[in-house]
């Protein structure tokens, strides 16, 4: 009878050849897909989170407005007019040379704070270097401002840099003066909105703010105009 060397057996039902490889490979390609999808889904949050902080503008004017804010001046002969029948109608301030105060309130009705890096009477593009002269009102000291409840202060404080918190409600006084010392007798200039510059995180908007009655006035004649047979002139 022959005799045969002893030799190992593999089971029938044993893996086969490299199958721990297969299983390696396809627990690394399965990571890879959870890196991918995690990656793209924080990068969507990202995108989300940046355009909401980019167009983030919670900025609301109106509720109050006047002449009087402490400590700066109040100008001369301005008065309510247009107001009949229970129209709120509009502010007519006479020719005059000295400054003058619009008075309008801010508030922040959203969640989160915002920076307010100026106010003006003045837009974006007529701030800019070169920009032709300002008409009808020219900037005349720094706005400053008050919170709206209780108390006036003396003094208010500039508005530049002020953070406005979510609910925050403030007075803004804006000195201006006329742009120039002669008119037109039988024309009329009016301002409807003023401008506001904030800013959330990096991201900064100028925001046209209505005021609550339109300024009317004596139509300037442009800063430098020689004066005209038909140009009333203020005498300086």
């Amino acid at each position: 009878m022959a005799i045969t060397e002893p030799h190992e057996t593999q089971p029938a039902s044993g893996p086969p050849a490299g199958g721990g490889q297969v299983t390696a490979r396809r627990r690394g390609r399965g990571r890879r897909w959870t890196l991918v999808v995690l990656a793209a889904l924080l990068a969507t949050v990202v995108v989300v989170l940046g355009t909401l902080a980019a167009t983030y503008q919670p900025i609301q004017a109106g509720g109050e407005d006047g002449i009087h804010f402490p400590g700066l001046p109040t100008g001369t002969g301005i008065t309510s007019v247009n107001n009949f029948g229970g129209v709120p109608g509009e502010l007519y301030a006479p020719p005059q040379l000295g400054t003058f105060t619009i008075v309008e309130a801010l508030n922040n009705p959203g969640p989160r704070a915002v920076t307010i890096e100026s106010v003006s009477i003045v837009g974006p593009q007529g701030q800019e270097s070169g920009a032709p002269g300002l008409w009808p009102l020219t900037p005349a000291g720094p706005v400053m401002w008050i919170n709206a409840i209780g108390n006036w202060p003396a003094h208010g404080r500039p508005v530049a840099g002020l953070s406005l918190a979510p609910g925050q409600y403030i007075l803004v006084g804006i000195p201006v003066r006329l742009s120039g010392s002669c008119y037109e007798p039988g024309s009329f200039g009016e301002i409807n909105v003023f401008y506001v510059k904030e800013r959330f995180l990096s991201f900064t908007h100028w925001v046209a703010a209505p005021v609550e009655r339109p300024w009317v006035f004596r139509a300037p004649a442009d800063p430098g105009q020689e004066p005209a047979n038909d140009l009333t002139c203020l005498a300086k």
